[in-house]
């Protein structure tokens, strides 16, 4: 046989045969799907994954008998190309359309591939010799069937492509990089293979049909084996190519780790090739037991499976450090530090900071776990894992993350880059490892049960305990209550049943954490901690945890709710937490991310030029997003006179415009041209854009920095002079932290000039931390709060920095000031949970003496 066998197989398989009286029947079934798959995607009562199931089998059954196997896909390919585009993200060439079709392509491949194989061995045997070269033959076969299965997975592409010229592809190179990479590179793996099993299994229409995706079953189950024991979020495997694995990093790129593990796919797709070839009839095409007489000796063949297989081993072996294949073993030794504590073993990159830092970092992670045990109620058996990575570089490398912070419950570990103390993210992440104590058997997390096994998971339950257990997080703003009363004014707030499904993922994730964390919260305060794990335990069946429908216990919390008073001049303040969209319902989000990445590395470089070119590419891609026309800006007053006048010109229009930018960010243009002005001598100016961005309603904490601005450039003192040389930069002035800088240097002049100016000191302090002078910071935040202050918010702030400080130094005296000044009545609900979070630490540190 030779490739125009196989050529006129698949002719044959496009031809559509003659009406028969079964086929209005397939008809009917064909068309019951379709009608089928349209009620459950509207939300039919009846839908669930069973009669997903249903839908599909129906669905696809009615098409290949109607149509045959090869018209049947084509057809489903088409459907899948052309719903696809009400999927927002997914209906453009780019990431999202690329794991999508190459989970469609890996079924699709294997069936007709194996299709192939049964078409061939029903063919008349041709006049062959018993010692025809049996491998070559095969590989033929394969060849044409990957190409077939390439072909029909083009036409989803074609129709993204098409799809592409009116809807916004915002990166076509990447899009088409993914797209030849994952599906593609998937469909022609899945056509060879399918080939292969069909060869081996013969011409039995339903069971070969059946048996010939079990090596995808089987790749599936390792990918998924992998994801559950080792702890990289991200996915290498023969199915999807590469999946990030983490929902929330917007920056997706392809690495060579992409190449070699496709590359180990190969060596197993050839072994599994030259292992059929080696009992392959050519003659009835399918693999036999017992070869014909005078059958060659296939010791090449088994050579070639040998040196293909052991390749694939050999790739397997070092994908540790090829970059697919890391265990938590390659990532203990390339962190390299170990450091075990009474709950922790802690796995850190030794990095100086790190390692000066180490025992801070020890006793935080223990006084976390401990407010979370107690908050719980349970505590976990055995040790937690913390992998503590130097920056977000690094863990997105080893682990797959990289602008969050995340955890795999059912491992016990945690991930984490290098942050200031306290870490701000670490309680949450080790409430997701404590939960496991009562989350489902397998994942360790809030998940119902399917045929019982737990499947369906409620990422509403999983990071709204979490939310709730860390509260309020960030004690510098509202908490998740009353920023929900935020998120009802501007008509975002999301359902609570949608949150507890995967409709989580297409609301933003600051509306849906902070959502599901306020109403989880508020059943923690008002029934306790053994009804919350019930109810995660159970995946979501509040009726059967709490004895009430969840909407009752939703209209309670909503009645809650209603009693936090929240005025109108601080739901504008604090817009621009909530304004941004999921990443699922932003076009371009992958492309964008990755374009502006690239903009500051390269303006990091020194390449200003090409920087701003890419933001400008940017804004193009993205104009009704006002931040990157800031850092456009921000670019371009680095260049000549033109581009600095272009960046003023850009600050103004945002600045002015209070219909479509928020405050925070108007306010953020105000103090860039105040800056400008200032620097350039124009001191009036300076203090009438100050005054317009004060005016503002802002967080006190975007306000501070204005505030600061105005007192300096108001000062009449012997310190004036120092304070706007501080803020307002001369040109030619050195760098502004660095040792000897302009802003510590200036700092100093103006506590040398007014010795009794709190604000010089506090100003001294904050550079003072910011050279890890611990105790030169301590000494001079505490002189601030013995003077007078410009303000609340920088009483507060100073009392904030005095307590970390006077922590890293020891200074219990100075610790209680600050405790003290952020308890008074003139301070933030949040001020006050603060401090008593700094006495909670202190008194955690005696018991452990």
């Amino acid at each position: 046989m030779t490739v125009g066998h196989a050529r006129v197989a698949i002719r044959q398989m496009l031809r559509l045969s003659r009406p028969t009286l079964r086929r209005p029947l397939w008809a009917v079934l064909a068309g019951l799907g379709v009608v089928a798959a349209g009620t459950l995607a509207l939300g039919a009562p009846w839908s669930g994954p069973v009669a997903a199931a249903l839908v599909v089998v129906i669905g696809v059954g009615g098409l290949f008998g109607l149509l045959g196997r090869l018209w049947g896909w084509i057809a489903i390919a088409s459907l899948f190309g052309l719903g696809l585009g009400f999927v927002p993200l997914f209906g453009v060439l780019g990431l999202e359309l690329s794991v999508a079709t190459a989970v469609f392509a890996t079924i699709m491949g294997v069936d007709v591939g194996s299709a192939i194989a049964r078409a061939l061995a029903r063919m008349l045997p041709y006049e062959v010799t018993p010692s025809a070269h049996a491998g070559r033959t095969l590989a033929r076969g394969a060849l044409s069937a990957a190409g077939v299965a390439m072909a029909i997975t083009v036409i989803p592409g074609g129709i993204a492509a098409a799809r592409g010229l009116v809807v916004p592809t915002c990166d076509w190179w990447f899009g088409i990089e993914t797209f030849v990479a994952m599906p593609l590179a998937t469909a022609a793996l899945a056509g060879a293979a399918g080939h292969a099993m069909g060869a081996l299994v013969g011409p039995r229409r339903y069971l070969g049909a059946a048996l010939a995706h079990l090596p995808t079953v089987i790749v599936a189950g390792a990918a998924l084996w992998r994801f559950h024991a080792a702890p990289p979020v991200y996915t290498y495997n023969a199915i999807l190519g590469y999946f990030p694995g983490n929902m929330y990093d917007e920056n997706v790129e392809l690495g060579a780790a992409l190449l070699w593990s496709r590359l180990e796919q190969l060596g197993w797709l050839v072994a599994l090739l030259a292992v059929v070839a080696t009992r392959f009839d050519v003659a009835s095409y399918r693999a036999r037991l017992r070869l014909p007489r005078g059958a060659a000796r296939r010791l090449g063949a088994l050579a070639i499976a040998v040196v293909a297989g052991g390749g694939a081993v050999g790739l397997r072996s070092c994908g540790g450090e090829l970059g697919f294949a890391i265990d938590a073993e390659d990532m203990e030794t390339a962190l390299g530090g170990r450091l075990e504590t009474e709950h922790f073993v802690i796995f850190y990159s030794p990095t100086p900071e790190i390692v000066a830092d180490l025992s801070l970092i020890a006793e935080d992670h223990e006084f976390r776990y401990a407010q979370v045990v107690a908050q719980l109620g349970v505590a976990p058996a055995g040790k937690l894992h913390s992998f503590y990575f130097a920056d977000r570089d690094q863990k997105a490398r080893l682990h797959g993350s990289r602008d969050v912070e995340m955890a795999k419950p059912w491992r016990r570990e945690i991930y984490l880059d290098h942050r200031s103390f306290p870490h701000g993210s670490l309680r949450h992440e080790i409430a997701h490892a404590v939960a496991s104590e009562f989350g489902d058997w397998m994942w360790g997390v809030a998940a119902r049960r399917v045929l019982g096994l737990p499947l369906l998971v409620s990422p509403g339950l999983v990071e709204g305990l979490a939310v709730a257990v860390d509260w309020p997080a960030g004690y510098d703003r509202l908490n998740p209550h009353e920023s929900v009363r935020v998120i009802q004014a501007m008509g975002k707030v999301p359902s609570i049943s949608s949150l507890m499904g995967l409709a989580f993922f297409s609301v933003s994730s600051e509306q849906g954490y902070t959502t599901a964390g306020s109403f989880l919260r508020f059943l923690l305060d008002r029934h306790g901690a053994a009804k919350l794990r019930a109810v995660y335990h159970n995946g979501g069946d509040f009726e059967d945890a709490y004895g009430v429908p969840r909407s009752q216990l939703e209209a309670e919390w909503r009645a809650m709710l209603e009693t936090i008073d929240i005025p109108a001049s601080v739901v504008k303040a604090s817009q621009e937490r909530f304004r941004r969209t999921s990443v699922f319902v932003r076009p371009c989000a992958h492309a964008i991310a990755k374009r502006r990445q690239h903009a500051f590395e390269t303006f990091a470089e020194g390449d200003r030029p090409h920087a701003v070119a890419l933001m400008r590419e940017v804004c193009g891609d993205a104009p009704e997003e006002p931040r990157y026309q800031l850092e456009l800006g921000d670019f371009l007053h680095s260049g000549d006179d033109a581009e600095r006048a272009e960046a003023k010109t850009v600050w103004n229009g945002l600045a002015n415009d209070d219909e479509h930018v928020t405050s925070s960010l108007r306010a953020q243009a105000y103090e860039r041209l105040a800056r400008v002005a200032g620097s350039s001598g124009e001191l009036d100016r300076a203090r009438a854009l100050v005054a317009a961005g004060r005016a503002l309603p802002l967080d006190p904490n975007e306000r501070r920095q204005l505030d600061a601005m105005g007192f300096a450039l108001a000062h009449r003192g012997r310190a004036g002079d120092a304070l706007r040389r501080y803020f307002f930069p001369a040109p030619g002035d050195p760098a502004p932290s660095a040792p000897g800088g302009r802003m510590i240097e200036a700092a100093l002049a103006a506590v040398a000039a007014e010795p009794e100016l709190g604000f010089a000191h506090y100003l001294l302090g904050l550079q003072r931390a910011s050279q890890s002078d611990w105790a030169g910071a301590a000494t001079e935040l505490e002189r601030a709060l013995g003077r007078e202050l410009p303000g609340l918010p920088f009483v507060r702030n100073a009392a904030r920095r005095l307590a970390i400080v006077a922590y890293r130094t020891g200074d219990r005296s100075k610790l209680a000031i600050a405790t003290t000044t952020l308890s008074s009545s003139t301070m933030t609900t949040g001020d006050r949970l603060l401090a008593k979070d700094w006495q909670d630490r202190i008194a955690f540190d005696d018991r452990r003496r």
